[in-house]
């Protein structure tokens, strides 16, 4: 196969000379509308593929957008919760993104007759002032597989101050977090290095540079297909609200004492969240739900077997919540 990398530098530049002199290219291009260079779609869209979730922005767009507003979509991706606001007929609607997706975000308004009720803008949302100044609603999905690594908190905390009038709305805006301890399915499974003994060779002595160790090697992603079952009865570790809190209330120290209600083998802590809109509508990502797609983060444990009624201790320092490698977890 040609490797680009290994051609001369002319010869790469009279390629794509040559590329963008095809017929094919030239007929794609007259397609498309001016000014549009479609991005790709998202190789991996679980958002998109999660029927519980998507139901539950289109239950709230439609109950909190309405006709006259100032609406903004913050980090609007491929779409989908610009879309849905367009349908409510708002006064103005942003759509935020420093992405190449607004791209398809855009072509795909345009297929629906909706591109004129929406004001695509290329930027990163911390410098995006709308020409009104404040806003009626923040719609976002500013989540990561740890929740926060996104930017939830300090994202929104700071739209909020800076956009939002008094009395609007962010949608999703209350948010419940779980860490709960789980058994992977035994084809998930991926032991640490030390754990690993052949006949002819051991790596239990890479034990003792463990603290040494890239904290990245501690965490893990998984999908929620991937986790057998919970040990413990989910309880969320804390609360919070996006319109009612301020920066710093999330706590940086969590101690969790779970009696075990199914045995199994512990193989990390799950970090997942449910979020709400209102006392009616919500989604979460649990890997208790069926049909859910979403990706996780796992804290990773040395695996142990407990048996019901067993005792679970775990402490957990969250010095940056943004960055999941300065989380620290000890358990017993």
């Amino acid at each position: 196969m040609l490797n680009l990398l290994d051609m001369p530098r002319q010869a790469l530049r009279d390629a794509r000379a040559r590329l963008r002199k095809h017929p094919l290219v030239n007929t794609l291009r007259s397609a498309l509308p001016d000014g549009l260079s479609l991005s790709s779609p998202a190789p991996d869209d679980p958002a998109l593929a999660d029927a519980e979730r998507v139901e539950a922005y289109r239950q709230a767009i439609g109950r909190y957008v309405k006709p006259g507003q100032v609406v903004v979509d913050v980090g609007a991706g491929m779409g989908l919760r610009t879309l849905l606001a367009a349908h409510r007929g708002p006064r103005r609607l942003y759509a935020v993104d420093p992405s190449r997706h607004l791209d398809t975000a855009r072509w795909v308004a345009r297929r629906h007759g909706l591109a004129d009720n929406i004001d695509f803008v290329r930027e990163d949302s911390g410098r995006f002032t709308p020409a009104e100044k404040k806003v009626d609603v923040l719609l976002h999905e500013q989540t990561g597989p740890s929740l926060f690594d996104a930017g939830l908190v300090s994202r929104l905390v700071s739209l909020r101050d800076r956009l939002l009038r008094p009395g609007g709305r962010i949608l999703p805006h209350r948010f419940e977090v779980f860490i709960e301890p789980v058994q992977l399915r035994d084809e998930a499974c991926l032991p640490f290095v030390w754990s690993q003994s052949l006949p002819s060779v051991d790596f239990s002595c890479l034990k003792t540079l463990r603290e040494a160790m890239n904290p990245a090697y501690f965490t893990r992603l998984v999908r929620a297909y991937e986790v057998a079952h919970l040990l413990c009865e989910p309880e969320p570790v804390f609360r919070f609200d996006l319109e009612t809190m301020k920066l710093g209330e999330l706590p940086r120290h969590i101690h969790l004492q779970r009696s075990v209600a199914r045995a199994g083998r512990l193989d990390g802590f799950c970090v997942f969240y449910r979020a709400a809109f209102d006392a009616e509508t919500s989604f979460s990502v649990s890997p208790e739900r069926g049909h859910n797609p979403s990706t996780l983060m796992l804290l990773r444990v040395d695996a142990r077997e407990f048996s019901r009624s067993q005792v679970l201790r775990l402490d957990l320092e969250l010095p940056d919540l943004e960055d999941v490698t300065s989380w620290r977890w000890r358990f017993e």
